[in-house]
């Protein structure tokens, strides 16, 4: 009979231990289910990240090459903008240059004029470059024709000095 009853807390035992592991088993089987839908989502995951990925390595190439692009094109605008720079300079300066002769000039003509004595003495007849006069005598110049000379053997060399000149031309008549 002691037999009998160990047989059966044996048995119930062991019924127990079946039951048990027959419970952490669904359990263990819904964790797994689980981890496989994960798995199955972290691989969608992954391939949206690679895509993702590489839509930016793409972006960033494009950048790059506007960004190229774009300095290229900057330092092309900085070259023209020196030389321009360089023209305008070279410009003033001789603006300047004419403009002191101008004003000398002007002064020199304006000297005879106020004073009646150096009016009334005859002033030295100065030659045109290569433009003679009667009988081959140099005419004497005004002070406009003296302005006009110094202006047109002045060396033009750029566009921006032609059209200078043509400006004081029109603000001279």
């Amino acid at each position: 009979m002691i037999e009998l009853v160990l047989r059966s807390l044996l048995d119930i035992t062991l019924i127990g231990l079946i039951v048990a592991g027959i419970f952490y088993a669904i359990r263990v089987e819904r964790h797994l289910s689980g981890i496989r839908a994960s798995r199955a989502e972290m691989e969608r995951f992954v391939h949206d990240f690679g895509s993702t990925v590489n839509r930016a390595e793409a972006g960033i190439k494009g950048l790059k090459e506007v960004a190229r692009d774009s300095g290229d094109d900057l330092e092309r605008l900085i070259e023209r903008s020196q030389t321009m720079r360089d023209e305008l300079r070279f410009v003033v300066e001789h603006a300047d240059k004419l403009a002191e002769r101008i004003s000398s000039m002007s002064v020199q003509m304006r000297q005879p004029a106020q004073n009646p004595i150096a009016a009334a003495q005859p002033q030295p007849a100065r030659a045109t470059s290569g433009a003679a006069g009667a009988g081959g005598t140099a005419a004497a110049q005004t002070g406009e024709d003296l302005a006009e000379t110094s202006m047109e053997d002045a060396h033009v060399k750029s566009r921006a000095e032609r059209e200078l000149m043509q400006a004081l031309r029109k603000l001279r008549s």
